[in-house]
């Protein structure tokens, strides 16, 4: 059985679009969870996974572009008591090969067009997700193809 993965990608004002992978729990709706870096090229960025994450709570405008689809093997739902949460702890296999995918560091230049951010790991990470054979490559395209800004 496989399950559908979607980049979400929100809008970050004047400012390159944030790009995250959400997985809906159970395969449908608009809850579940989200892996993506979190921070700024000034301060550097860091792996989070939010679990619980609803969608019709988001204040931002945001675009869902389905990704890909995965082995039902690879992903765990993690609902916990039902409540948003944000931890950096692996559950399941995706998770776990965002582990090894480094968050861009503090740049030298952050305000620089080139400085690297979200967009830039999700690239390695999605890239990551198909040399493992987890992903059809068909996902690299998806990223590339994806609004810069939002």
């Amino acid at each position: 059985m496989t399950r559908t993965i979607y980049l979400a990608i929100f809008s970050n004002g004047l400012r390159p679009a944030h790009y995250a992978v959400f997985i809906p729990s159970g395969d449908a709706g608009t809850e579940g969870k989200i892996i993506h870096v979190t921070g700024t090229a000034a301060t550097g960025f860091f792996l989070e996974f939010k679990r619980n994450y609803d969608f019709t709570s988001e204040q931002r405008k945001y675009q869902l572009l389905p990704l890909a689809q995965v082995n039902a093997q690879y992903l765990k739902d993690t609902t916990g008591i039902g409540q948003q949460s944000s931890d950096t702890t692996a559950c399941d296999r995706l998770e776990s090969s965002a582990t090894t995918v480094p968050p861009p560091g503090r740049s030298a230049n952050p305000f620089h067009p080139s400085a690297p951010n979200c967009q830039n790991w999700m690239r390695d990470y999605i890239h990551r997700l198909v040399t493992e054979g987890l992903i059809p490559s068909t996902a690299d395209s998806v990223v590339r193809g994806a609004p810069r800004l939002l």
